[in-house]
């Protein structure tokens, strides 16, 4: 991808070297150009690589969401079988001395 991104720019400014033979204003012109078309490549790229970063951690919200539910529903599972997870409120008053 990188290689691709510097040989547009090699040959967008290829392109402008044969026209800034014509006058100081047009080589300004040019440059100019160049100059944006440049930052527009490079926007694109890190459009591109952030658009792929949060690709992957959509899908890794998506596991962890997965295995939280999973958790949940155990959990859920565990305390109706078991008197391990009790309320406290619920248990009778300790005897007094």
């Amino acid at each position: 991808m990188k290689a691709q991104f510097i040989k547009k720019i090699n040959t967008i400014e290829q392109g402008y070297k044969v026209a800034n033979k014509e006058t100081d204003t047009a080589h300004i012109q040019d440059q100019r150009i160049t100059e944006l078309e440049t930052r527009i490549l490079y926007l694109e790229d890190t459009i591109e690589s952030l658009n792929s970063e949060m690709a992957e951690i959509s899908q890794q919200f998506a596991l962890a969401k997965n295995a939280l539910q999973m958790m949940h529903k155990k959990l859920e599972q565990v305390s109706g079988n078991s008197d391990v997870f009790r309320n406290p409120a619920d248990e009778p008053p300790p005897p007094h001395y």
